[in-house]
């Protein structure tokens, strides 16, 4: 199970403190307003330097969230620049994705926002097959983003726990679990030994210092490493 460290600032220090910590990946930010963290993250043209920066420091993936809207993600040419400069992946939720993301040279984690227990709206959503008949699909993993507001920093429960599961087995990729609820090191060991492809965390439960990320990094990657 991938340990990736979704940052609540594009900060240098902090995105060392989780890849020296043990973080399989870190995540950025650009054009959205962080609801979990409350960091308010700037354009591509504001943004950029200090994304390729953290590129170029790291030995470790990062990947962006781009935006949060249709109309506020970059240009196509400002993400295949990102992608030459080193840029891994982009996380974006599926009613923000524009279709050409689609040919973009990167790979996508897709955030669902809700998820009722069918599997109609999961199981189609990371569906995507071309060309036809190449069975070629472009969705690298699903992120089950789909906690409600009120109930962010609350513990997790086995509730929580069976409709990850559930969601789980809908999907056509793995799933990448935001750490929206308090997810503790503990409750990370339930989800990869039941096979969760990653868990990210974020300023819920690692804070926003470079200290507090390090040090929540690597209990999480200890817990994980020993489950």
């Amino acid at each position: 199970m991938l340990l990736v460290v979704s940052l609540p600032r594009n900060d240098l220090e902090m995105a060392q403190a989780a890849a020296e910590a043990g973080a399989d990946a870190v995540k950025v930010h650009m054009n959205v307003e962080h609801r979990a963290s409350g960091t308010v993250f700037g354009d591509y043209a504001s943004e950029a330097p200090v994304v390729r920066r953290i590129i170029d420091a790291l030995d470790i993936p990062v990947g962006l969230m781009p935006g949060a809207g249709v109309d506020k993600v970059p240009t196509a040419g400002e993400l295949t620049e990102l992608a030459h400069s080193g840029l891994d992946f982009v996380d974006i939720y599926a009613h923000h994705m524009p279709l050409w993301f689609i040919d973009l040279p990167l790979k996508i984690a897709l955030a669902l926002h809700e998820f009722d227990g069918l599997v109609e709206p999961p199981f189609y959503q990371t569906h995507f097959f071309w060309p036809r008949g190449g069975n070629r699909n472009r969705i690298w993993m699903c992120e089950a983003s789909f906690m409600k507001p009120e109930d962010y920093g609350q513990p997790f429960t086995w509730e929580d726990f069976r409709r990850l599961r559930i969601f789980q087995e809908y999907i056509d990729c793995p799933m990448l679990v935001p750490t929206q609820k308090k997810i503790t090191p503990q409750d990370a060991q339930w989800l990869k030994r039941s096979g969760s492809g990653g868990l990210m965390i974020g300023s819920i439960v690692a804070g926003s210092t470079a200290e507090s990320i390090g040090r929540a990094t690597r209990e999480y990657r200890q817990a994980i490493d020993e489950a």
